[in-house]
């Protein structure tokens, strides 16, 4: 775990608790000494390991200090401590913004207690093995401890190929889980343990709908700027050089631009593009960059830089994990990491505001339910059903005008199949266009049953009764902690980074939920609110542009300087003696890609290699 805190690494053992601690320290607050871990309270009572950031820590230590408590050094670890102390775990950490994951013991009572933040942004896993309870911020670290049983859970083997990542609680091992957002786990020495939830999502989200606000547009486009400003303010908190992570889109550029009106002199920003100019994005934030006044750096990536991480991905991420904007996250990392250490990224605008095209499709078909009369949508649908699509597209191709018709005529396409399925949610959620899900070739897998999710519960179902409030739901407490905020927690430590997420404060995700739908979504375009904001800051055609992400041309990759890495997986003893794979569907879902002859899409051939690769690495 070094290259998590490459600055101080320790151990505490209480050989009579049966318990030991340790801590591998990235020093961001308090650089002395005195504030590494694990850190012991004065009286002896508690020790603590802890990975994150508590932002509003100067303002608990002044309250503790009023009610008699005497600090030792400057760390908001000490603060976690003494809070725990004073209001008991959970008060404390309702007290808390920031992120944060946690292992408090008491030796008094003898019980260990894990607890993560609201929404996810630092990991932390956790299990019994063998009558050895064991937990850590890596799986890495839990599969070097002897105890340790290395047993794959097909289960959580399914979901990853559904998603390309192994979605909460589940980790790809059986008997490891993942602690939930907004909960805390606790144990006592004859191992009996609770799990509580002490802020619950889907009560935010319930109660936000319940309540919207009522003010006019500019007057929440004012709420979510004091917000979103004392967020930036509070993670700019640092003893050592801070950066932004800058794309040029516009939850990048709205943190750069709240960074640089916080700040008395030019924040530093960071970008990484490519040679390939289809996906390079640099000049964007460039100008962003300019207009702003930062002091920007970017850097052109080779493809080859970008080849040379591919090999080493299960080093840096402990399961199968198959977003391959991980590559360019890992790039940015590693430049930014040469000039800073802690680096403010514009991750959760998306899921909390409908940034994604995706939300597009669930708004167009809401209207089209609202609208159409039940038997209009019923022969819209049967006429579509009626046309095979591939002699429809054949037909367009001879008219003049066929290809500028051919991308409504496959909207129509979607939206006939979406309104066939309209009151099956999670049906909609793994195969409305620009979905996370990929398809899932079910032949690859032997057993192909996944666990139950989030799109399984019927009270959550009933709690958010809109499609497109759901679908966010799922997002917020699905993709963004499981698949977003691992890549990037990951990607930045692994060159000792520290990325810190303001817009995903507790307080913007409670705002978000209080946001009327215009605010959000409105004629094909999400984030209004967040384009209005910005809009105060950058003039909106520095922005404004179809959305794209972190891509890579990574279908040409596997079909050309890639083609050899992923036909020796293929070939490898471990695709031949995988116990959850069918061997010849595996050779045939390669070949089919390679050659183009079948509907295998490229996330589930880059699931496929990228499971191999992790396979080879960590399950001999």
């Amino acid at each position: 775990m070094k290259h998590r805190g490459p600055d101080h690494q320790n151990v505490w053992i209480s050989q009579s608790d049966g318990i030991v601690l340790a801590h591998a320290r990235l020093s961001i607050i308090d650089l002395s000494e005195s504030a590494n871990q694990p850190f012991v309270s004065p009286d002896g009572r508690y020790a603590i390991v802890y990975n994150g950031e508590i932002f509003n820590f100067p303002e608990l230590r002044e309250s503790l200090q009023h009610a008699g408590h005497v600090f030792h050094t400057g760390s908001d670890t000490e603060v976690v401590v003494q809070a725990c102390a004073h209001w008991g775990v959970i008060e404390a950490i309702e007290r808390f913004i920031g992120m944060f994951a946690f292992a408090l013991w008491d030796s008094h009572d003898k019980r260990l207690t894990l607890a993560r933040d609201r929404i996810g942004i630092k990991p932390l896993y956790y299990g019994n093995q063998g009558g050895t309870f064991l937990f850590s911020s890596t799986l890495a670290a839990i599969e070097r401890h002897p105890a340790f049983e290395r047993r794959i859970s097909a289960e959580a083997l399914a979901a990853y190929f559904r998603y390309s990542y192994v979605p909460s609680p589940h980790s790809i091992f059986s008997g490891i889980a993942k602690l939930p957002p907004g909960h805390v786990f606790s144990i006592d020495r004859n191992m009996k343990s609770s799990l509580n939830c002490y802020w619950s999502s889907v009560d935010v989200a319930q109660a936000g709908l319940a309540s919207p606000f009522t003010g006019t547009d500019s007057e929440l486009i004012d709420g979510l700027e004091a917000l979103a400003r004392d967020a930036v303010r509070r993670s700019m908190i640092s003893d050592v050089p801070l950066g932004c992570f800058l794309s040029g889109g516009i939850d990048s550029s709205l943190v750069a631009a709240l960074m640089q009106a916080e700040s008395c002199q030019a924040i530093r920003t960071f970008t990484v593009g490519f040679s390939d100019a289809r996906y390079d994005e640099s000049g964007y934030a460039r100008k962003v960059a300019h207009h702003l006044e930062c002091e920007h750096t970017d850097i052109i990536c080779s493809t080859r830089e970008a080849l040379d991480l591919i090999p080493s991905l299960p080093e840096y991420y402990d399961e199968p994990f198959a977003d391959s904007s991980q590559i360019p996250t890992l790039l940015l990392s590693q430049l930014t990491r040469r000039s800073v250490t802690v680096a403010l990224s514009g991750d959760g605008g998306d899921e909390l505001f409908a940034g994604y095209d995706r939300y597009y499709w669930i708004g167009k078909l809401e209207n089209i339910l609202s609208r159409w009369h039940p038997e209009l949508r019923g022969s819209f649908t049967a006429i579509l059903e009626a046309l095979p699509r591939q002699m429809v597209f054949a037909a367009l191709k001879a008219l003049p005008f066929g290809s500028k018709l051919a991308p409504m005529v496959d909207g129509g396409y979607h939206l006939a199949r979406m309104m066939k399925h309209a009151n099956d949610f999670k049906y909609l959620y793994q195969t409305t266009p620009m979905t996370v899900c990929a398809y899932r070739d079910n032949s690859l897998l032997v057993n192909d049953a996944e666990p139950r999710s989030v799109m399984d519960e019927e009270v959550i179902r009933a709690a958010i009764p809109s499609l497109l409030h759901w679908m966010l739901y799922v997002d917020q407490t699905t993709y963004l902690p499981d698949d977003i905020l691992q890549k990037l927690d990951r990607a930045s430590m692994a060159f000792s980074l520290e990325a810190r997420v303001p817009l995903l404060d507790h307080r913007l995700f409670e705002f978000a939920w209080r946001t009327p739908k215009h605010l959000k979504l409105h004629r094909g375009r999400g984030k209004i609110i967040m384009r209005e904001l910005l809009a105060r800051f950058i003039p909106s055609q520095l922005i404004e542009r179809p959305k794209r992400g972190f891509s890579i041309p990574l279908a040409d990759w596997l079909k050309s300087d890639l083609r050899a890495w992923g036909q020796s997986l293929i070939d490898s003893s471990t695709a031949k003696n995988d116990q959850f794979l069918h061997k010849a569907d595996v050779i045939a879902t390669w070949n089919n890609f390679l050659t183009g002859r079948a509907d295998h899409t490229l996330t589930t051939v880059w699931n496929l290699l990228i499971y191999l690769q992790w396979r080879s690495r960590y399950s001999n």
